[in-house]
């Protein structure tokens, strides 16, 4: 369902052709691990409302790259109700990525080290 490792990138500039298994992983903090852009719709494009099993639409995406976040925020169509998909943006592999489309003009915005993903049973 979703594109990983070696993802055709032809036609999407959206998608890294560098993603990792680490892709979707939950940080210590509960955040998901996203390793572009595309990543971030293709997961919440796959949820489903709890409450009522509808499709979700993306209805707003807020950059908090200052604290190496980014969240977007679905709306259910039918029952109205609002889901938050915080998104890990720290990693190597998205700051990589992002880099290699800025060049000179790359900042890092976020100045604390990249988050780690939890593996259960640690």
């Amino acid at each position: 369902m979703f594109r990983r490792r070696g993802a055709k990138t032809d036609t999407d500039p959206a998608i890294n052709p560098n993603r990792t298994a680490d892709l979707y992983a939950l940080t210590e903090e509960g955040y998901i691990i996203a390793q572009d852009i595309g990543c971030q719709y293709e997961l919440v494009n796959a949820e489903r409302c709890p409450y009522c099993g509808n499709s979700l639409s993306t209805i707003a995406q807020i950059s908090r790259a200052y604290q190496g976040l980014n969240e977007l925020v679905a709306l259910c169509g039918i029952c109205s109700e609002r889901h938050s998909y915080i998104f890990d943006i720290s990693n190597a592999v998205y700051q990589e990525w992002w880099a290699s489309f800025m060049g000179k003009n790359y900042v890092r915005l976020y100045e604390g080290e990249p988050r780690k993903p939890r593996y259960e049973g640690k």
